[in-house]
């Protein structure tokens, strides 16, 4: 019943707001130099929270979310500055771009089999800057899995329980660790992460009882790559008022003009002209007032052949001319009339 649960709600186990402000309370920023930002990553980010609650207890952080569920995302594209709906093993992520990954996956095993606490942790761990910190959240047992990844990818292990009566539901844990600047055989921290699986863990100590152990480093500032795999309609029309084209100040005043004005023609309009406007639509839905009616107009322009005289009286010559008509409603009887104006030669409505 619990995993069917757990698959109804997408496998949304969110970090409770007391387990954030303790974590939170053991990390600070790093001192930042002028073009340095700090980038923090939760690819099951839900509706934004979690990280949003961390980001701003550490006074800082530009925050990146990945939620597959669709109203959380929504959520989560309010709280947080970047969110991606979708499947974090289906998005396009800056490698080693990332100061800070917050990862609390969901606690299932995927079609294969295999868990998916540690696919996300070996899939998303390429977007952490060496030095970065990762904060792991996870039941306990969970770790034994993981245990050889973690000691080789992440060094300066601390792991800790959560407080009670929150360690209650799953029996969870948070490991925090730097990652290292590359891979190294560390036989003595994998061991210790097997035991950190089995034994007793300290609890999260109470924010304020310890100080900061942990810092999140800065980065080299600019954008990084972080976009879905998949086209998004909302993400594209973000993208396209951004940059290209449409940041083209003159293009956009030419298709959206600031505001409509009134413009009186040099020369009086000849039918011709009479006969564009109404084909272009501009004459559609017009409120005519004469003091005695009320009437709206909507014209429409149609081509016709008619036939010429032809100095050759075996050969039948036609002539192509629009042909106007204008449909009145009545706005006091409700009455229709429709005016039809005699073919004008296309070249006379040049």
């Amino acid at each position: 019943m619990a995993r069917l649960e757990g698959i109804a709600k997408a496998e949304y186990y969110p970090t409770p707001p007391s387990v954030v402000e303790r974590v939170a309370a053991l990390v600070r920023l790093a001192p930042s130099a002028h073009r340095r930002a700090v980038r923090l990553l939760d690819p099951c980010c839900g509706p934004g929270a979690a990280l949003r609650q961390f980001a701003d207890a550490l006074g800082g952080g530009e925050t990146y979310g990945i939620e597959i569920e669709q109203n959380r995302a929504a959520d989560a594209r309010a709280a947080l500055d970047h969110a991606i709906a979708g499947s974090a093993f289906a998005v396009r992520l800056g490698h080693e771009a990332f100061s800070c990954l917050w990862l609390n996956p969901p606690y299932d095993q995927d079609d294969g089999g295999k868990r998916l606490e540690h696919s996300f942790l070996t899939t998303i761990s390429r977007a952490l800057a060496p030095g970065g910190l990762l904060v792991y959240i996870v039941p306990q047992a969970r770790l034994a899995q993981s245990a050889r990844y973690l000691s080789t990818q992440y060094e300066r292990m601390r792991c800790y329980r959560f407080h009670d009566p929150e360690y209650a539901a799953f029996r969870q844990c948070v490991l925090l660790a730097y990652k290292r600047s590359g891979p190294a055989i560390a036989p003595e921290a994998k061991a210790q992460v097997e035991v950190w699986a089995t034994e007793p863990l300290p609890e999260l100590p109470v924010a304020g009882s310890e100080s900061p152990t942990f810092e999140v480093a800065s980065l080299p500032a600019g954008p990084v790559t972080f976009a879905s795999q998949f086209f998004e309609p909302e993400v594209a029309a973000a993208e396209a008022r951004q940059r290209g084209l449409w940041t083209n100040v003159a293009l956009i005043e030419r298709f959206w003009p600031a505001e409509d004005r009134t413009v009186r023609p040099l020369m009086p309009l000849r039918r011709g002209h009479l006969a564009v406007l109404i084909a272009a639509g501009f004459l559609n839905n017009i409120l005519l007032e004469d003091g005695s009616r009320r009437v709206l107009v909507k014209g429409r322009v149609t081509k016709v052949s008619r036939p010429v005289e032809s100095t050759d009286p075996d050969v039948e010559v036609e002539r192509e001319v629009l042909r106007t008509s204008v449909v009145m409603l009545d706005l006091r009887t409700g009455r229709f009339e429709d005016i039809e104006h005699g073919g004008i030669a296309l070249e006379d409505a040049a």
